[in-house]
């Protein structure tokens, strides 16, 4: 009986100092500045995608917009390595904070809820997201060889080589289309801005909170975009209409009124951009209440 136990106690352990390391990393001056670094970082891969896309209007023989674009062309520039080294170790530093409101949930105390566990699987999906994009980065860097194929499309073709895989396409579409829904309804509510330092000055704050509404609804378009081409593709069993930001992007330009849809996503990116980057600056991170140390005291994750 104790030998069944002791995998259990075990696997307890770990957690335990896996939460104690992210409280120690969130009281360190260097944890939360990676954190904010990461904000930075995100921001600056939004701005040079939305630069990329505008870049490519009226010259059908530019890439298109998308975070493996951005590395493809950085690839071949003088600061390119600096560049994206500075992506790859500042979206560790993200991936860091989606850990800690995936684990920690900083901004519900806890809380395990339904709407909060939701709330955690997406956290999780987009620390893992941005750990990958951050790992191709850093390939990139060194000079490794990096195949930049679009894995949306690799990956739907392999699933419609099973009986179900177009309904697993039609469902992750389904399910991205709602995730862009949510950005564009919390653009609106504001529910997706980030709370700001006390000594921010007020109107710039207001022009921030323009740009982060803006920004979102931009990304909830992108996302929406990229879960309509993957319901098409479930429908007409095609996995050529299923891509990426970049490849939805440059479908979209082939459509009709394709360039004004473009430019405006492409501001729109922009605008997210700066939001982040002044985040990363003046961004009030939540406090969280530990229910599992000794003291139990507040842990702040705001620089003071």
């Amino acid at each position: 009986m104790r030998r069944s136990k002791w995998p259990l106690r075990r696997i307890q352990q770990v957690l335990i100092l896996f939460r104690n390391g992210l409280h120690l990393a969130l009281r360190s001056r260097f944890g939360r500045l990676w954190m904010r670094i990461g904000h930075a970082a995100k921001g600056a891969l939004y701005g040079l995608i939305g630069l990329l896309t505008l870049r490519s209007l009226g010259n059908a023989a530019r890439e298109i917009g998308g975070s493996k674009a951005v590395m493809d062309i950085l690839d071949d520039r003088f600061a390119g390595s600096f560049i994206l080294t500075f992506l790859a170790f500042g979206l560790l530093g993200y991936v860091l904070w989606r850990i800690v409101q995936a684990v920690l949930d900083p901004s519900h105390d806890d809380s395990l809820s339904l709407h909060s566990l939701v709330q955690r699987l997406g956290y999780l999906c987009s620390g893992l997201t941005y750990l990958g994009v951050a790992y191709t980065a850093g390939q990139v860097a060194i000079g490794l060889a990096i195949d930049f194929d679009d894995t949306v499309e690799d990956a739907t073709a392999v699933l419609f080589d099973w009986p179900i895989g177009p309904w697993v396409v039609l469902i992750a579409g389904l399910f991205v289309i709602g995730i862009g829904c949510a950005y564009i309804y919390g653009a609106f509510s504001g529910s997706f801005i980030s709370r700001f330092q006390t000594e921010f000055h007020r109107t710039v704050k207001q022009w921030t909170v323009l740009l982060g509404k803006i920004g979102f609804t931009a990304r909830g378009v992108g996302f929406i975009l990229v879960g309509s081409y993957l319901v098409l593709a479930a429908f007409h069993i095609e996995n050529n209409l299923a891509g990426g930001l970049g490849e939805t992007l440059a479908q979209l330009g082939e459509q009709r009124f394709g360039a004004l849809w473009l430019s405006a996503i492409a501001l729109g990116f922009i605008a997210y951009a700066t939001y982040m980057v002044i985040s990363a600056f003046y961004r009030k991170f939540p406090q969280h209440h530990s229910k599992n140390t000794k003291k139990a005291a507040k842990i702040r994750l705001s620089d003071r």
